[in-house]
């Protein structure tokens, strides 16, 4: 697994600027089991299949998940030591990520950041610090990949 290395620069709506990295690996040995996922598809109450079936063309395509392990620094908001993230990488067939779904594994320093890779070097999403508390920050956030 190889490790890739984001600086970012992070802005809130009221100005705030930072910098930070963002540090993850993709774990391509074991896709995550999509079953959960494919539960709320099933026929029961809702009846979700003889909808399908009432459409002319279905359009589907497969996306592919797999786990990310990484971490995010902050240095004024995180602390200077990293805050570590898990989630979701998710993949179509041929092609780039679709998008990157993350949160922190410490509760004490909770974040939610989810992005899209733009180009093989650049990234843009939205990281969110201290969610559903009061010091709240909601930042837009653009990364540049390091070379290794």
């Amino acid at each position: 697994m190889d490790e890739s290395v984001f600086t970012l620069l992070l802005k809130t709506a009221q100005g705030l600027t930072l910098f930070g990295t963002l540090r993850f690996s993709i774990d391509f040995t074991q896709p995550v089991d999509p079953a959960q996922a494919a539960n709320a598809a099933k026929p029961g109450t809702g009846d979700v299949a003889s909808l399908f079936s009432q459409v002319q063309q279905q359009a589907t395509f497969d996306l592919f998940a797999y786990r990310i392990d990484g971490s995010v620094t902050i240095p004024f908001v995180t602390g200077l030591r990293p805050v570590p993230i898990t989630g979701l990488a998710l993949f179509t067939f041929l092609g780039p990520p679709a998008t990157f779904i993350t949160s922190s594994t410490d509760p004490t320093r909770n974040l939610f950041f989810q992005w899209n890779q733009l180009t093989n070097d650049n990234i843009a999403g939205g990281l969110v610090w201290r969610p559903g508390e009061p010091g709240e920050l909601i930042f837009s956030a653009l990364g540049t990949q390091l070379s290794a």
